[in-house]
């Protein structure tokens, strides 16, 4: 059972997003375990079709959990983006897939599901279960709160598990920061109302409050965002009404949703995404395609110059962004402030929990 300091981060699993994992301090790992999103096949809009099959999309999958991650202890797995109906050309469903080339390197793989699966979906979790015997994650969202009980009850029979070998993750997903007091409510309500609350395994709680894109923020300034997942878990461990503290669970740096964007008309536009105490700070340029990638160096330069950076002992990433302020590397790319993002945030979470004064 994971204790009121550790630390559930969601992340699409993305090259950015699996070198930010991968260079994470093994200290640091030991305090986290992350739920991976397979992320969807991505999309040839010249031909108008997947780029690849799934094999192709998935084929990799071993070498990368095992680079990115490398531990004996589980991870949560979420195929949530793919098609119910993708099938590897042997007809095995991507979730046995998946498990099995992570055993073969020796990473232990805890399936996630939800009410909205389909039951072949759920047939192949329930066989993963009960061959691993790590147990189930059972993601709750949205019109699941309306009936939880209703809702746990049909799932814990169709996958044949007890809730004590269920994680149970409530996930508000998106959360706006003008709604704080509302959020509270909310969450309160919807972990009040599960029954037998301190019978399941593990209660995590995620949301989150970043944007789906920044378009609406200035350019070349460091702009604050409110962490309100962040805020909303603090609040909540002094609400002396709620039956049972979660977990703290995030989308790191990124917003709950996937968008994907056709390449040929997409305009990025450089931006570092640095998380501090109770904001994201983000420091935004221009386009990319106007203005190059050389706004990088500006760009941390600004951050190393803010009272909240962390210095560049702090992370992996916190040394690559005082590396790029002092022109010591090159300014990267888009993946490349991903990763640095998504490394500093984890670093930065598990360290703020550890320090946390909760009961």
């Amino acid at each position: 059972m994971f204790d009121s300091k550790y630390y559930v981060p969601i992340l699409k699993w993305k090259r950015g997003e699996q070198k930010a994992l991968e260079f994470l301090s093994d200290q640091h790992k030991e305090r986290l375990t992350p739920l991976i999103e397979i992320v969807p096949i991505p999309y040839d809009y010249a031909n108008d079709r997947p780029q690849k099959a799934i094999d192709d999309h998935l084929k990799d999958i071993g070498n990368q959990l095992s680079t990115s991650w490398g531990k004996e202890k589980p991870i949560f797995l979420d195929l949530y983006w793919l098609d119910d109906s993708e099938r590897l050309k042997d007809d095995r469903h991507p979730l046995e897939f998946i498990r099995s080339e992570a055993s073969q390197k020796g990473i232990n793989l805890i399936p996630v599901t939800g009410t909205t699966r389909s039951d072949d979906y759920n047939e192949a979790v329930k066989e993963a279960y009960i061959q691993d015997k790590l147990g189930v994650c059972i993601r709750l969202e949205d019109e699941d709160f309306l009936d939880i009980d209703s809702a746990l009850e049909d799932l814990l029979e169709q996958l044949c598990v007890k809730p004590e070998q269920v994680d149970l993750v409530i996930d508000f997903k998106y959360t706006s920061p003008s709604d704080e007091r509302k959020n509270i409510l909310s969450m309160v309500s919807v972990i009040n109302s599960i029954a037998n609350i301190n019978v399941w395994r593990n209660l995590i709680l995620c949301c989150s409050a970043f944007p789906e894109n920044m378009s609406g923020l200035p350019n070349d300034i460091i702009t604050p965002i409110p962490r309100t997942e962040w805020i909303t878990w603090k609040a909540l461990v002094n609400t002396k009404k709620i039956r049972r503290m979660p977990v703290f669970g995030d989308y790191c740096i990124g917003s709950p949703g996937y968008v994907e964007m056709d390449p040929r008309i997409m305009n990025m536009t450089a931006n570092v995404r640095y998380t501090v105490e109770n904001d994201w700070l983000i420091a935004k340029g221009k386009s990319i395609k106007k203005h190059g990638g050389e706004q990088y160096y500006a760009l941390c330069q600004g951050l190393t110059r803010h009272p909240q950076y962390c210095g560049h002992a702090f992370s992996w990433a916190d040394q690559v962004i005082f590396d790029c302020a002092k022109r010591k590397c090159g300014p990267g790319n888009a993946e490349t402030w991903r990763r640095v993002g998504t490394n500093h945030h984890l670093s930065f979470v598990v360290e703020q929990l550890s320090s946390f004064p909760v009961i």
